[in-house]
């Protein structure tokens, strides 16, 4: 019984760290006819709500040519690292065919 308990409370732990290492809600979500956002928290050594936002452009881009076309910028919010926040972006941007 005494196994039982500590294994379960080994189980629990690690869930709970799992939890907190994660680094935001990470996918493209539709918006609008060709239109997306994406939003994203920093990792435990982004201070700047800049450096996530750039990545989250990467990702964009990278879903753009993925479906054949370009990404455009279309708006974007960031926030920088507070104590006890992390830093977090927010970008929406349209997939264009290339060319365009």
């Amino acid at each position: 019984m005494k196994v039982l308990r500590s294994l379960t409370t080994f189980v629990g732990i690690v869930v709970c760290i799992c939890g907190c290492a994660t680094t935001g809600t990470n996918g493209v979500v539709q918006i609008g006819p060709d239109t997306y956002m994406i939003g994203g928290l920093g990792k435990f050594t982004d201070f700047s709500g800049s450096a996530v936002k750039a990545r989250l452009y990467q990702q964009a881009s990278e879903f753009c040519r993925s479906k054949g076309g370009v990404m455009v910028p279309l708006n974007s919010t960031a926030e920088d690292s507070k104590p006890n926040q992390y830093a977090s972006a927010e970008i929406q941007f349209k997939c264009v065919p290339e060319g365009r």
